[in-house]
């Protein structure tokens, strides 16, 4: 029902057409709805998935709630006067709320408030029980006005925003933003006395649990054991035994893993592109292929993931065309580089159609 206060519309995916998709393999399938104001790609396989539960039409629904009165209280205070959207795809006979491996790429248009920083900004889920979640793989594109996220369920999905983290030895560092940005999503923390270390070095440890909370694991279901020197009660022994079990790094040799040992900016681009591997994430080739001048340094089994993340536009060299392959990768780096590789793992639904 229209009623006055609420913004919606209804387009109609018809039996036809999504089977005209799957059989051509659409890749990605864009809906933009103008009033309310909302962009939503489905990927093919969520397409399949929405055709083989509802096996009929299917409506697609954007509702904006401009009265925030039905929301928790919790949720009411995370949105403030931001955008929520009910998101719903009906048939008749019932709904379909999961899509399974597929996944729907969601964009709203938003216009950052006085004093709100772009990397502080989030999308938010809203279960039936009123509860939050914040998406970690969400982003606030500024150049566009629009926070992008990728989710695999409709429900009532919202904007929401996070206090800047007060890290007293950040304050116009040239990776402020990228800190603020991953500290934010909880994938690295500060290092005690209200200090991040951005110069500091990261270690093997401290990355892999930075990438098991990017791919939002469950901890408690991953026990540790594989690696002698991986004390069972360390903050990163289930993210390294996750990483592990799933090929995205190996030990050091002699059943350990030297968990406190400074990573390299080769190792990282190796782990990197095991974890997009295993993820199941395509990196793209945005940039033509650097020859590094000190390309004869890099390890020949770290040589393609070096190539690979380069030309994604994921690490980046530094000064005179060298990529320092042994050089230690600092915490600001990597929280430049996560950042970087959370956007295009966004922004790739988009792309790759």
């Amino acid at each position: 029902a229209n009623s006055p206060d609420i913004d919606s519309l209804t387009v109609n995916l018809p039996k036809v057409t999504q089977e005209q998709i799957i059989d051509n393999k659409v890749q990605t399938f864009a809906l933009v709805l103008e009033r309310p104001d909302i962009t939503l790609s489905l990927n093919l396989a969520s397409v399949q998935e929405i055709n083989r539960q509802a096996n009929a039409d299917v409506q697609l629904t954007a509702t904006r709630l401009t009265d925030t009165a039905s929301l928790s209280g919790e949720a009411r205070a995370v949105v403030g006067d931001r955008p929520v959207f009910r998101l719903t795809a009906t048939y008749r006979g019932g709904q379909v709320t999961d899509f399974g491996a597929g996944s729907v790429f969601v964009e709203i248009p938003y216009t950052l408030q006085k004093g709100e920083l772009a990397s502080n900004v989030y999308a938010i889920y809203v279960d039936d029980n009123g509860k939050v979640t914040y998406l970690t793989n969400s982003i606030y594109d500024a150049k566009r006005g629009v926070v992008m996220f990728t989710t695999n369920h409709f429900s009532l999905y919202g904007i929401g925003y996070k206090a800047p983290a007060t890290f007293s030895d950040i304050k116009d560092h040239w990776a402020e933003d990228d800190i603020q940005f991953v500290a934010a999503r909880g994938l690295l923390n500060g290092t005690g006395n209200n200090q991040f270390s951005p110069d500091g070095a990261m270690t093997r440890g401290m990355f892999v649990t930075a990438l098991g909370r990017l791919a939002g694991i469950d901890p408690a279901g991953c026990q540790s054991g594989t690696f002698t020197d991986v004390k069972a009660d360390a903050y990163y022994a289930p993210y390294v035994e996750w990483a592990n079990q799933n090929n995205i790094v190996n030990g050091t040799g002699d059943g350990q893993f030297s968990p406190d040992q400074s990573i390299t900016r080769e190792q990282m681009a190796a782990i990197l592109v095991n974890y997009a591997k295993a993820t199941g994430f395509t990196l793209p080739k945005v940039h033509e292929e650097n020859t590094f001048a000190d390309s004869a340094d890099i390890s020949t089994w770290a040589k393609d993931a070096v190539k690979s993340t380069q030309m994604a536009g994921v690490l980046v060299g530094k000064g005179n065309n060298h990529f320092d392959p042994q050089g230690t990768a600092t915490r600001a780096e990597v929280a430049a580089m996560l950042r970087r590789f959370l956007e295009l793992m966004i922004d790739q639904s988009t792309a790759q159609g």
